[in-house]
């Protein structure tokens, strides 16, 4: 018997489906969503790691969804550049789905076939992807003010702005 659950096992409606089916997060699975360059990179920094903790992702425009074990990410702030949800409802794509279809799988599971990502190596690879983070455009020098106008200038400002 297979113990690792695989897409067909997860979303068995996608195997016939010919249309993306919704399926409820939270009771079979959470989802990892962030952008595909954040998805690609993580796989490369957890490539090393045999099977893969990166299983099924589905993709639409730049966007990856990796599918987590249901309630793994309960009482875990994650980080940018990933949006978890442990509920609502998600679209699933058909198991028949290419990549010229709109929403489509990008990654049907690891070598084993197995649908969900280990949640532990996926959150903890998640700072090494600072620098792909967008960095607000710097200030050019001279524009912006040396201090607002709700800086207090004096030590009765001062006084006043904090009420006990």
């Amino acid at each position: 018997m297979n113990t690792v659950p695989a897409i067909a096992d997860l979303f068995p409606d996608t195997v016939t489906a010919d249309a993306p089916v919704a399926v409820e997060i939270g009771r079979d699975c959470d989802t990892a969503a962030m952008p595909e360059l954040a998805a690609r990179r993580i796989l490369s920094l957890l490539g090393h790691i045999n099977p893969h903790p990166v299983g099924a992702a589905m993709a639409r425009g730049n966007e990856w969804v990796l599918i987590l074990p249901p309630h793994s990410g309960r009482g875990m702030c994650w980080p940018w550049p990933v949006d978890h949800r442990d509920s609502g409802v998600l679209a699933v794509p058909p198991l028949s789905s290419g990549p010229a279809e709109d929403l489509h799988w990008a990654r049907l599971g690891n070598s084993e076939g197995r649908v969900y990502s280990a949640p532990l190596p996926l959150y903890t690879s998640l700072p090494l992807l600072t620098a792909l983070r967008p960095q607000p455009e710097a200030r050019r020098l001279g524009l912006a003010p040396a201090r607002s106008q709700s800086t207090p200038t004096s030590r009765e400002d001062l006084t006043c702005s904090i009420r006990w």
